[in-house]
């Protein structure tokens, strides 16, 4: 079921489950994969490079699927028919991500810093007590291409954070939002539009970015719109009131001569 070459233990209790490991593996070193259910499917990319992967799944249906040429480490959930997708590409620090009869989407080229968590579940259902329904379920999250989370971000359920986004350190993310943003804070909220970002260093030769050139094409710039300031209105509205008052006055001069 697992090449032994791969340096990856997987435990598997259950039945019909599918583990697909890379032909072409760089370092998939200390990783496991627990299993406990049944009819669940995990497939590994060409070229991935793991160092200390936690795979745990846990019920029926789960799919956890990886792109190719994905570097990373860190643990990954799921639970309950919960999806895990992660795009070719990408980069990932020592992240946790927890789906739960839900979603968890991460598009290609991200990159993820240190103590990233992305849930899709409060793991702890609350209720209403009126109607004695749940208030607090499972949503999809959705992270697009080519977005940058720095340390400690946490991306919560139902979040959509869109491509060539860059997110602060430290954000919680809790809504959805536009592409090219810069976002941060707790809660998260737009501190900048119309950016992108690179892999590239500051050391670096900042030459113009192939990878984040494709991702901004579509982008269009905004049209600035200039405001007129209050004195500027005050004054159009006084010399309209002049001419009307020039044009008035004459008439009213000539009824009289009538």
């Amino acid at each position: 079921m697992a090449d032994a070459n791969a340096q990856i233990k997987v435990t598997d209790k259950g039945a019909n489950n599918a583990v697909s490991l890379p032909r072409r593996w760089k370092l998939l070193r200390n990783s496991q994969i627990h299993i406990a259910g049944d009819n669940n499917a995990i497939t590994i990319g060409e070229n991935c490079r793991f160092d200390d992967l936690t795979i745990v799944i846990k019920g029926n249906n789960n799919t956890l699927r990886v792109g190719d040429n994905v570097l990373g480490t860190g643990a990954f959930s799921l639970t309950g028919s919960g999806t895990l997708m992660i795009g070719d590409n990408s980069t990932i620090g020592r992240c946790v991500m927890t789906a739960y009869k839900s979603t968890i989407s991460i598009g290609k080229d991200c990159m993820f810093a240190q103590g990233l968590e992305i849930r899709t579940t409060d793991s702890h259902p609350v209720f209403d007590l009126n109607t004695r329904k749940r208030i607090n379920g499972d949503r999809d999250v959705v992270i697009e291409d080519y977005v940058w989370c720095g340390a400690r971000v946490t991306v919560m359920k139902g979040a959509r954070i869109a491509k060539s986004s860059v997110v602060a350190l430290g954000s919680i993310v809790t809504r959805q939002f536009e592409p090219f943003s810069l976002i941060g804070g707790y809660p998260a909220k737009v501190l900048r539009k119309g950016v992108t970002w690179t892999r590239r260093t500051h050391n670096e030769i900042l030459e113009e970015d192939d990878i984040a050139m494709m991702y901004t094409a579509d982008w269009v710039p905004a049209v600035e719109i200039h405001e007129t300031p209050w004195w500027r209105k005050f004054a159009q509205i006084a010399w309209k009131a002049s001419e009307w008052v020039g044009r008035v006055i004459p008439l009213a001069s000539y009824r009289r001569k009538l």
